[in-house]
């Protein structure tokens, strides 16, 4: 119980119940930090918390508690059994999970579906290997769409980026919009309307649903698409090691043979598109300014973007992993997962 103090000391203890509780011989407790009507807690949790009861026969079930601890440490609350589930940004943990950044990297083609799917089928073939959850029972990776910039002002080109105060995630994210000149702040999503309302940062990068999700529209009215996105986040939902080990091993068999690992990593990123195209249409009707990234611009994030690519190759590589084989195989998955979403 080392990370618990720390933790909960600082905790609102916000319950957030998205689906009926059924009469289940076990309740597990979901620790969940998004906003209430967020994608994660308003989909992503109650199609989890269905399918645990559809696979368990009604015996397992779950309930959501939102802020059970602030977004870095969500990890630790669930390896200490504080909570049974949750779902963590890894590049809220610097340094803790480096092979995650060869996902969020510029240049993947794909959806939030397509690109979820090839990302589980990397890091269960080779980036599980690096032992960074190991301690946890791993239930799916998933990313959300590219992330852009959301801007207070209308910037004259990525010239503008210069100099701007800008909250960054953490990982490639922030990475890239430091070799752009930009200063990095970095808070978790939560604190981003604070930050940007208070006038403390120029803007933010964040996937596209972001502004409905954590109201960027009201402090952050610009939206400057980079064709791909500046980075696409990486996510993962973990359960408690000794949870998983105390269900039946049917259920566990099952769960993992029905729903776990890339049926769920593909759902939940399924879910993230249609919020961030239910997102741009709400953006195009409020009439927000929305600017693309010019093309000789384009040539030069793209130089950026492979500087940082080379870094992050050399990185995961140090985890005995080929990463560039990895980086390469993930991109080609996508492309492949895409295009049979699109038939």
């Amino acid at each position: 119980m080392k990370h618990l103090k720390t933790i909960l000391g600082a905790a609102s203890l916000a319950i957030l119940s998205v689906t009926p509780v059924v009469a289940a011989e076990r309740v597990l407790t979901i620790a969940s930090w998004a906003p209430p009507t967020h994608v994660v807690n308003a989909k992503m949790w109650p199609l989890m918390i269905e399918r645990l009861e559809e696979i368990s026969g009604g015996t397992l079930t779950a309930k959501v508690k939102l802020n059970l601890a602030p977004p870095p440490a969500m990890s630790d609350l669930v390896l200490d059994g504080a909570a049974d589930i949750t779902f963590i940004f890894h590049g809220y943990n610097s340094g803790r999970f480096v092979t995650s950044e060869l996902v969020e990297l510029p240049g993947t083609s794909g959806s939030a579906e397509a690109t979820s799917a090839a990302y589980w089928r990397a890091w269960d073939k080779h980036l599980r290997f690096a032992g960074e959850q190991d301690e946890f029972k791993t239930l799916a990776m998933f990313m959300h769409g590219p992330a852009h910039f959301h801007l207070t002002e209308v910037p004259s080109g990525l010239e503008s980026i210069k100099g701007m105060k800008l909250r960054a995630p953490g990982g490639v994210g922030s990475a890239v919009i430091e070799r752009l000149g930009a200063i990095g702040i970095q808070v978790p999503a939560t604190k981003v309307y604070e930050t940007l309302s208070s006038g403390a940062a120029d803007g933010v990068i964040m996937n596209i649903d972001s502004r409905t999700g954590f109201k960027l529209d009201e402090v952050a009215p610009v939206f400057f698409e980079v064709e791909g996105g500046v980075f696409r986040g990486s996510f993962t939902a973990l359960m408690n090691r000794e949870t998983w080990d105390s269900l039946a091993p049917d259920v566990q068999n099952r769960l993992d043979a029905e729903f776990f690992g890339e049926p769920m990593s593909r759902a939940f990123g399924r879910l993230w598109d249609e919020s961030d195209a239910a997102t741009i249409s709400a953006t195009q009707k409020a009439g927000k300014p929305m600017i693309k990234l010019s093309d000789a611009d384009m040539v030069t994030f793209t130089s950026v973007a492979k500087e940082v690519e080379a870094e992050v190759v050399k990185k995961v590589s140090a985890k005995g992993i080929d990463a560039q084989a990895v980086l390469d195989s993930f991109r080609a998955d996508s492309l492949a997962i895409q295009a049979e979403i699109e038939k």
